[in-house]
């Protein structure tokens, strides 16, 4: 995949707020956070987390691996929401949230239940009104590119 466009798009917004470029997790969280889903996060996404870390596009946070222990963490660290939202019986291993504005009406998540698919999962829309989903984005760099552009 291509990145050249997504970080050209990150790096002129002034509304997006990432780690500087290279100062990303490890691959020894993306694998322990892996195990501890119990599957494997896609390729774009781990690419995300390696080189920007996390952060927030227009104060929308996007899940991201805090490096540190998943049962202690608190905020949009995406073991620990996970965790939260299957204890709230808001998914089950078919969904995993990557950003859920408050406020906002609708959330985002990784459809996980086929499986990856060249290294990918796509991401749906959930409309919290109704409980709905639809396809948002093929892939997770679809997704920041639509999100990004949707506040410029």
């Amino acid at each position: 995949m291509d990145y050249s466009r997504i970080i050209n798009l990150i790096k002129e917004s002034d509304f997006v707020e990432f780690a500087d470029y290279g100062d990303g997790i490890t691959d020894e969280w993306i694998y322990k956070a892996e195990t501890r889903l119990g599957l494997m996060l896609p390729d774009s996404y781990k690419w995300w987390l390696k080189y920007y870390s996390g952060g927030e596009i227009s104060g929308e946070e996007i899940y991201s691996i805090y490096e540190m222990d998943f049962d202690s963490v608190r905020g949009g660290d995406i073991v620990y929401m996970s965790i939260v939202n299957g204890r709230n019986g808001l998914c089950g291993k078919e969904r995993l949230f990557i950003c859920e504005p408050p406020g906002a009406g609708e959330s985002f998540y990784f459809a996980t239940d086929d499986g990856l698919n060249d290294g990918e999962y796509p991401v749906y829309r959930l409309d919290l009104s109704n409980q709905t989903s639809s396809l948002y984005a093929k892939n997770f760099i679809d997704f920041l590119e639509r999100r990004i552009i949707s506040f410029s």
